[in-house]
């Protein structure tokens, strides 16, 4: 019998904000245990919060019985620890920085009110058994989710500023937030037809989560299912599982151990489709590479389900990939989907008109609309270089754009 313990320590200060100023603070600190036990071929798991107790282990152990298939050999004699803290604020220090924020934001711009949420998350991953293995995750960031809206405005709210760091760069994100706000009053004429879109490639990379599941492919119920070693999208989109320090909140292992080589797993490579993504049961059940996408609860059985996938940045900046031509920056996009064969469309809700350095006024809602393969083929100009906006690298193509 072998036994691992899956362990999640997350503390986290949070702050709400109301009326552009600092509401409540909430602190709290949450360990999730997830005992496991292996024993021929099968695995029992009990979860328990805070500490580990020797019924927990008892638990996991009668579990057993329920007789729950593993068949996959566990992690042995492999010890790694990673610490990407960057930043490690005292709760004092935190609201005090994030009041000075709040208000220089205040000071500046009367005419709108700022609220949400704004939060320090540090968080320690394990993952630990008696046959050697002993992995350690350790990383924080500063998540800031703020909602704008202005006090002539009828909505609920308008926009949003987010931005989620390691390091909180006070005159970085207010640079970001003054381009917005200054923008935001100006009003701009839609441009039509087949335009530059900007926005954050997190927001429409479901098909390709879905597509690219390795059991989805092996039982070819995906729509990549038979271009595995095809060219299906541009020679400048390459799509992968990172586990590098390049992705915030991201353990280098997956929930059963499995680690990458460098950290990043490419599946897609300049265009072609690599391989899918797998846990140890996809990987042996359809002879895919293995390529560390186990997920779960911290008292789930690892198994594979949707993970977050990351664009490759190119060597361009937004201004050098919009290239004198103007785009359309995506601030708040709700209510898109994906069809079976990989249409896209989606209302947008608040958005700009960029020079690619500069907001240049606000649009009204419209439609944005085209194929995955097109999305991601002909009509795609690039991953930024830069993080110009959100504090992530963009994605820029071009969309079909209709009014609503």
């Amino acid at each position: 019998m072998i036994q691992e313990l899956y362990k999640e320590i997350t503390k986290e200060i949070s702050l709400s904000i109301s009326q552009s100023k600092i509401d409540s603070i909430i602190k709290k600190s949450i360990t999730k245990n997830g005992c496991r036990v292996y024993e021929n071929g099968y695995i029992g798991i009990a979860g328990s919060l805070g500490k580990v107790t020797d019924e927990t282990w008892a638990t996991a152990k009668r579990n057993l019985n329920l007789k729950i298939p593993y068949n996959f050999e566990v992690e042995k004699n492999k010890v790694r620890e990673r610490d990407l803290r960057e930043y490690n604020p005292s709760s004092e220090t935190f609201v005090h920085d994030m009041d000075d924020l709040l208000s220089t934001l205040r000071n500046e711009y009367p005419d709108f009110i700022f609220s949400n949420k704004i939060k320090f998350i540090e968080t320690e991953t394990s993952l630990t058994n008696d046959v050697g293995l002993n992995y350690k995750n350790y990383d924080s960031c500063v998540n800031l989710e703020i909602i704008i809206k202005h006090k002539s405005s009828l909505n609920i709210f308008d926009s949003g500023l987010i931005n989620i760091s390691r390091k909180f760069d006070k005159e970085s994100f207010l640079c970001e937030a003054r381009k917005q706000l200054d923008a935001f009053t100006t009003l701009k004429t839609l441009p039509t037809g087949k335009v530059p879109v900007i926005l954050d490639f997190n927001e429409i990379s479901t098909k390709f989560i879905e597509s690219l599941n390795g059991e989805s492919i092996g039982r070819k119920s995906s729509i990549f299912h038979d271009k595995i070693g095809k060219k299906a999208f541009s020679e400048d989109f390459t799509l992968s599982i990172d586990r590098s320090k390049n992705n915030i909140l991201t353990p280098f292992f997956d929930t059963e151990g499995t680690v990458i080589d460098n950290d990043i797993c490419t599946l897609i490579k300049n265009g072609i489709i690599e391989n899918p993504y797998t846990d140890k049961k996809t990987s042996k059940q359809f002879n895919f590479p293995l390529t560390a996408a186990a997920t779960g609860n911290y008292d789930d059985v690892p198994s594979l389900s949707n993970i977050d996938l990351t664009a490759k940045p190119g060597d361009k900046t937004l201004k050098e990939l919009l290239n004198g031509n103007l785009g359309i920056l995506v601030i708040i996009l709700s209510g898109g989907d994906y069809t079976n064969n990989g249409d896209y469309a989606s209302p947008v809700q608040m958005s700009y008109l960029t020079d690619g350095e500069n907001l240049l006024g606000k649009l009204p809602e419209f439609n944005i609309s085209n194929n995955i393969y097109s999305m991601f083929g002909d009509d795609f100009i690039g991953i930024t270089k830069d993080k110009p906006y959100f504090n992530s690298n963009l994605l820029v193509t071009k969309m079909n754009i209709s009014k609503l």
